[in-house]
């Protein structure tokens, strides 16, 4: 897969194949955001063109709310990429998203976003919309694309008759409920970082981005994995500090179940399974450690090790 960063004047400049285009911002890549993408790469096909995805970074939110200065995503940027690539996504069109292109018409987005990019087919949720105050929609499609390009229109995809959107999976991990978030997004939520500090031979404290919207503080049953191996283990998020700068990074300590070797990687994925127990941070350390120890006895038992 191709990424183009673009912004106001750079989509001119870039040489691309004839293609078939899913836009939306995409936070998430849940199960709705994967209907419209595929979507996008049967019709690629069936057409012999190009699959391409458009998103924006950074979230518009940022750029439209005065009281926005910094924004947590379900998957950053480059989490987002290594999943379209999984998905056989052949372009990834990342747009810069600045006041400038919030002040575009939507006919100006259409013609520099759309038809400079040699887009063929588009294909976007129902609730999708561009150009200045979100005047464009899927209804005006048509109209702005002026014959260039025909579209698709994705309709609702839900669970148990809810939209599965972004801001419910952001609601599910302010509650801690990892588990109803796979259903949504159809795989485990998980997060990277890097090792920080070793505090015995299975406990590591790992820092996280700052871009990572992080579940409910609490003692959670893990996978953790050094892209060679998976172990079992326990993650303990204590920081609910979502306010925090772009550049301050939040910290996770991880306890492994079974020893990760002489050989410790600079980086992790966890993979999030349940939460085990919410900590009291006004707890005494001692009781503190002793809950720990006790989370740590569930997660064995979730876990079936012996």
């Amino acid at each position: 897969m191709k990424t183009f960063r673009l912004s106001q004047s750079s989509s001119n400049s870039i040489e691309v194949e004839p293609n078939v285009t899913a836009v939306g911002f995409f936070d998430g890549i849940h199960k709705g955001h994967q209907q419209v993408i595929s979507a996008a790469i049967k019709k690629a096909r069936q057409l012999s063109l190009k699959s391409a995805v458009m998103t924006f970074d950074p979230h518009p939110s940022v750029v439209l709310k005065k009281e926005k200065q910094h924004v947590r995503y379900i998957t950053p940027l480059k989490e987002k990429e290594e999943i379209l690539e999984n998905m056989g996504v052949d372009y990834l069109f990342v747009i810069h998203f600045d006041k400038d292109l919030a002040g575009l018409s939507p006919q100006s987005f259409v013609d520099k976003y759309f038809a400079s990019l040699k887009v063929q087919h588009v294909v976007a949720g129902y609730d999708f919309s561009y150009g200045h105050k979100g005047k464009g929609s899927m209804e005006t499609l048509p109209e702005h694309a002026k014959g260039r390009f025909t579209h698709t229109v994705v309709k609702k995809v839900a669970q148990n008759e809810d939209k599965i959107s972004s801001t419910r999976i952001r609601s599910l991990l302010d509650e801690g409920n990892v588990s109803d978030v796979q259903k949504l997004l159809g795989r485990k939520f998980s997060i990277r970082g890097g090792r920080s500090e070793e505090i015995s031979k299975t406990c590591f404290s790992i820092d996280i981005s700052s871009s990572y919207y992080l579940p409910h503080p609490g003692i959670y049953a893990v996978t953790i994995s050094d892209h060679h191996r998976d172990y079992k283990g326990m993650a303990i998020i204590e920081d609910d500090d979502r306010t925090r700068s772009e550049t301050s990074n939040q910290k996770v300590c991880l306890h492994f179940l079974e020893t990760p070797g002489s050989n410790v990687p600079e980086e992790f994925i966890v993979y999030f399974h349940k939460l085990i127990r919410e900590e009291n941070l006004s707890s005494q350390l001692s009781e503190r450690s002793s809950q720990r120890e006790k989370a740590k006895e569930d997660i064995r038992q979730f876990f079936r090790i012996g």
